[in-house]
């Protein structure tokens, strides 16, 4: 894929033109640390989002359904954490509606224009007059510069912001620039992970045209990540256009559609990374790359299997190669292969050919494993199509962190 975009240095989401964000703390949770956010563009929009499949989705992603199904025109999303309004019932989804109601009035937007956010506890009810508040004091100062503040605003143990900007250059007067932030460092599995990632850009891109490049990406970022195999709740991936550049993008035949979904692919696939590299108590970065599968399905089906193996996860912590781990995972899935003419890569090392181990490359490859980037290679020889998943070890750390987090 051709990377003909820059990397906006520091960026974020508000670099796109046309966008602002604020963020304070309200008291949703109880450090001094922001807890509520606004990403907002004064703009029309075209916007479209993909959602958790889990079916105790949230409040939110069911009022988020809701307010997309009335109107693509999102102009403002208002985002809180430590709370996830979650299995809260009929109270949960009167209280995501009612934040919006105030947002409507304090934003002077219509309800249509409005969507929401959460992340945080599971099954409690959401403080709204703390966040009606909040949102009453950040709608005065929505800053050009808020874009950073907000991506803070809303981790929960993530340890680092996410955030990254592009830039499109084109022929025009105006760049096509793309921005996003996220969260996300534990209950990290398809589909999606414990994920919440805004981006927007300032092409004007069709609403069924936005909606295919989304959905097809994600399914090879954020729905090829997993760190511990569980899914989350309230995961949305969401995208904002409002044509501030007036470069229009119509169908697969425009001027500038390749480049546009390449460089929505990399922005896609970075926060995806950013979220296993931020994994909770992680102390490796493994891509796990299956090559000449017979379909692509296949392939995520054969690298989603050693990345949720805690076998395989526990070894790499430990820096062995126990081989045998990958191909026990690789034999358990139900695809059709000759075992045989399955070869096993270890950073590059070929330490499984023609059914057996390869001994001499296993001395050599061992130091490798004490590399923070762990690379798995699994060639089926059965077909030409190739997947790649990214995930993270098994550590003392992950056990502990995630054994003490309350649902």
């Amino acid at each position: 894929m051709d990377k003909n975009f820059e990397i906006i240095e520091d960026g974020t989401i508000t670099s796109v033109p046309q966008f602002f964000a604020q963020a304070i703390h309200s008291g949703v949770r109880r450090s001094r640390k922001d807890d509520l956010s606004i990403i907002y563009t004064p703009l029309d929009t075209v916007s479209t989002a993909v959602f958790t499949t889990n079916k105790f989705c949230a409040a939110p992603v069911i009022v988020c359904k809701e307010q997309l199904a009335n109107s693509r025109n999102i102009k403002a999303i208002i985002i809180n954490t430590g709370i996830a309004n979650a299995c809260t019932g009929e109270q949960g989804i009167k209280n995501a509606r009612d934040i919006i109601s105030a947002a409507s009035k304090y934003l002077k937007l219509n309800y249509e224009n409005i969507t929401v956010a959460s992340t945080g506890l599971i099954g409690k009810q959401l403080p709204v007059e703390k966040i009606t508040h909040g949102i009453k004091e950040m709608a005065g100062s929505l800053d050009r510069e808020g874009g950073h503040r907000a991506a803070k605003s809303i981790l929960t143990i993530d340890k680092n912001p996410k955030e990254i900007a592009i830039r499109i250059k084109t022929v025009e007067n105006k760049d096509i620039i793309i921005g996003a932030i996220g969260k996300g460092s534990i209950m990290v599995a398809p589909n999606m992970a414990t994920t919440l990632c805004f981006i927007a850009t300032n092409a004007a891109i069709k609403p069924e045209i936005l909606d295919e490049l989304l959905s097809t990406n994600v399914e090879y970022s954020f729905n090829s990540i997993t760190i511990d195999g569980c899914q989350s709740t309230n995961d949305m991936v969401f995208i904002q256009n409002n044509g501030e550049s007036g470069i229009e993008i119509n169908s697969t035949e425009s001027k500038y559609y390749h480049l546009f979904r390449n460089g929505l692919i990399h922005v896609l696939e970075e926060m995806a990374k950013k979220v296993v590299l931020d994994g909770e108590g992680a102390s490796k970065f493994i891509e796990i790359e299956i090559l000449n599968a017979r379909n692509r399905d296949e392939a995520k089906k054969i690298g989603l299997k050693i990345a949720n193996s805690i076998l395989f996860k526990a070894s790499v912590f430990g820096e062995t190669i126990n081989w045998g781990r990958i191909a026990s995972a690789i034999g358990s899935v139900d695809v059709e292969f000759d075992i045989n003419k399955v070869d096993l890569y270890m950073n590059d090392f070929l330490i499984f050919h023609d059914g057996m181990e390869i001994s001499e490359n296993m001395e050599p490859a061992l130091p490798t494993m004490q590399n923070k980037d762990i690379k798995v290679k699994i060639d089926m020889n059965c077909g030409t199509v190739s997947s790649k998943i990214w995930t993270t070890d098994l550590t003392h750390d992950f056990v502990k962190a995630s054994s003490h987090y309350r649902s």
